[in-house]
């Protein structure tokens, strides 16, 4: 899967002149240049879901999505609203959250499963910068099978085992809150809780986070392997 996501640069859209609208086969993104707008984007995290559309109201914001997802944010009116989930070419909504989309904010609709189907969270994303130097980092904990992990940001000079866990002990379902890191190269692993010599442990490639930056990082279950236990896909939220 991809391990970075969907790379965006929404600045530089709302500088855009008009209402642009692309559909794409996985997502929709609408731009818009009026400042007063709310920014909206679809994380498809379910195991369980089918393929689904997303509305806000009843304007479309994606099409067609499945997990591991992140859409791009789509410029929308602000207003209390409902986002509504449909199985892709199915008029019934199966899944839906209500709302306040505020001005100049930033707002994720997360798709998680139940134990009989799935669900929409609405979630605030961080529309600020970090302070100077740093990348805000937040983790989307969705590993059912994997269970609670400890999560490292290892150093490009360091090793694991010579690294503490940046969380610890982070339950499936959890959404954490933004953390602040240094800007630099790091390599992500994640490890049963307090095992950082487990056989089953997830290694990413090196990772580049760059001064300014904020990021969702989402921990899914890997499909088809046992080692490593997830994956991660990893969103844009700002620059």
């Amino acid at each position: 899967m991809n391990e970075r996501g969907t790379r965006r640069g929404w600045r530089a859209a709302a500088g855009s002149l008009g209402l642009t609208m692309v559909l794409l086969s996985g997502c929709q993104n609408i731009q818009d240049s009026t400042p007063a707008q709310t920014m909206v984007r679809v994380i498809d995290a379910s195991y369980n879901a089918p393929p689904v559309d997303v509305k806000i109201g009843t304007t479309p914001i994606a099409v067609n999505i499945g997990a591991a997802t992140f859409t791009n944010y789509a410029f929308l009116p602000p207003e209390n609203a409902t986002a509504f989930v449909y199985p892709t070419k199915t008029t019934t909504a199966t899944a839906s959250v209500a709302g306040a989309f505020e001005v100049a904010q930033e707002h994720s609709v997360l798709i998680t499963d139940t134990s009989g189907g799935y669900q929409a969270t609405l979630l605030l994303d961080q529309a600020a910068n970090p302070p100077a130097g740093y990348v805000s980092l937040r983790f989307l904990q969705q590993a059912v099978h994997t269970g609670a992990v400890d999560i490292y940001l290892i150093p490009s000079d360091g090793t694991l085992a010579g690294t503490k866990p940046l969380l610890s002990d982070v339950a499936t379902g959890t959404v954490s809150v933004y953390i602040n890191v240094e800007a630099g190269s790091y390599t992500l692993a994640i490890t049963p809780v307090g095992d950082a010599n487990a056989k089953d442990v997830y290694t990413s490639q090196a990772l580049q986070f760059t001064d300014g930056q904020v990021r969702s990082v989402l921990i899914m279950d890997a499909q088809l392997t046992t080692s490593p236990p997830v994956t991660i896909t990893i969103g844009d939220d700002l620059n």
